[in-house]
């Protein structure tokens, strides 16, 4: 019988930063020198119950996950498609940093939609060596999820004990274990990660597209929108009140978002924590719609901006990106536009 027939499945834990690699110093947290022996130990110890083979690799070199750019999650969505090809685990579990876990985690989720293998993101609130840690937990829950899930299954986070939708959830608690919550279930009938263009199949950008967010407040000016972009980003994620309504009134608003739309996408999204946007609900709304925003339906901020980098950087046009950020991919959103 060949060794390949034989071989057990396995579950690839990618260790990238984060909390659950640090411990205490005299400083303050800081990496664990010794945590990559630690996390294999502990991956091994997790996954001998299932009859699962571990194999742990690290991102050289680990970040705090405050410091994530634009360039993080794609990057560890090429690292982690080399080691699938390779590997062939049956899952795949990625330890992140909290503070932009959610972040990561929303963009992995179109990056990694056609990988064809679970993919869950971990972390924790404490270091893995401190009392009462949730480290160990988390970790066991999401290789568990990682390697009992269906090939093709979302990506999720696993956290506090629950397992969530990648695209559907955020961090709400800056210090309780259970830090992460999804206000809203997966969304049904999606339709997947369409082809990159044939333009861009064979390439990459020069460099990874920024999106940023700007979110409307009672004492914001048109110059204050206008000075969002000074930074020359590539996309905008408006927060918008209610279900999609904005300072129009305020002078120079109206031209200014026109003026922004011209030049790059601008997706509306509310701030509420359930809900959604609905452009044509508002005579207010409406005047966003005509200035060219694009209507974000219930997505999460991550949810919107991760999917909107991952349009920019696959180089649709716009007409196809308007087209996209409307549609379901991979559970994202629910509210189409009237």
């Amino acid at each position: 019988m060949s060794s390949s027939a034989t071989r057990r499945p396995s579950v690839l834990v990618f260790a990238t930063g984060g909390t659950i690699g640090m411990r205490r110093t005299e400083s303050g947290l800081a990496p664990d020198p010794e945590f990559p022996e630690i996390l294999e130990a502990l991956v091994a110890r997790i996954c001998a119950p299932l009859g699962v083979e571990a194999r742990v690799n690290h991102l050289s070199p680990a970040i705090d996950s405050a410091n994530a750019d634009a360039e993080t999650a794609p990057k560890i969505a090429r690292a982690v498609r080399a080691r699938v090809r390779t590997q062939r685990p049956r899952g795949v579990v990625i330890t992140h940093g909290t503070d932009t876990l959610a972040y990561t985690a929303a963009r992995l989720a179109f990056e990694l939609g056609d990988l064809g293998v679970p993919v869950v993101v971990t972390g924790s609130q404490l270091a893995h060596g401190e009392a009462g840690t949730d480290a160990i937990g988390n970790l066991t829950l999401a290789i568990r999820a990682a390697v009992k899930a269906a090939p093709g299954s979302p990506a999720a986070i696993a956290f506090g004990g629950e397992l969530l939708p990648a695209v559907r959830a955020t961090k709400h608690d800056s210090v309780a274990l259970a830090a992460f919550r999804a206000e809203l279930a997966l969304a049904p009938n999606s339709i997947g990660v369409p082809a990159a263009p044939s333009a861009a199949e064979d390439s990459t950008p020069s460099a990874p597209a920024r999106v940023l967010a700007f979110r409307f407040v009672p004492a914001v000016t048109s110059d204050d929108l206008r000075a969002s972009v000074g930074g020359r980003p590539q996309g905008l994620v408006l927060e918008c009140y209610g279900s999609g309504n904005g300072p129009m009134a305020r002078p120079g608003m109206l031209g200014t978002l026109r003026e922004l739309c011209t030049a790059l996408p601008v997706v509306a999204v509310t701030q509420c924590a359930t809900g959604g946007v609905d452009l044509s609900r508002y005579a207010v709304g409406r005047e966003l719609a005509a200035a060219g925003v694009i209507d974000g339906g219930d997505m999460t901020l991550e949810a919107a901006a991760g999917k909107l980098g991952f349009l920019l950087d696959r180089r649709h046009n716009p007409e196809e990106l308007r087209s996209l950020m409307l549609q379901n991919l991979v559970g994202e959103r629910a509210i189409s536009p009237a």
